[in-house]
């Protein structure tokens, strides 16, 4: 089975994806209380997610995954959005997008992915065992 038409897709829908995202995110920071902004960040997210373990792109998974249970408890109220917050989800989102070249293609990684990485699943898991 030829996955290259599938693959592209997972590329131009994630794409629109992180776009919405930080269209979201920019929004969100005018008007915090926006319920439906806050859904479509955490529905961006959750798509890549789902759709990046269909192709086995781990990497992909296990890092939106953790920007996700942020934006769950953002959507419970358990965290609050702050400018801080944020700037880090719009950087996760550029991480986001950084993660998928080398994972759908035979581009080599971006020199410091790995690190960004680590230093930004830190960043998130401080916010996330807050509250």
């Amino acid at each position: 089975m030829d996955l290259n038409p599938a693959l592209q897709t997972f590329i131009a829908e994630s794409s629109e994806l992180l776009e919405q995202m930080e269209q979201s995110l920019l929004q969100l920071e005018n008007d915090s209380g926006n319920r439906e902004l806050l859904d479509a960040v955490f529905r961006a997210a959750h798509t890549i997610k789902g759709s990046a373990g269909v192709f086995g792109f781990d990497s992909i998974v296990s890092f939106t995954h953790q920007v996700e249970t942020l934006l769950d408890r953002l959507r419970n109220g358990e965290v609050p959005l702050s400018s801080k917050l944020s700037a880090l989800l719009l950087r996760c989102g550029d991480h986001m997008a950084a993660l998928i070249v080398p994972a759908t293609s035979d581009a080599p990684a971006p020199a410091g992915l790995r690190e960004n990485d680590a230093a930004l699943s830190a960043e998130l898991a401080d916010f996330i065992d807050a509250g």
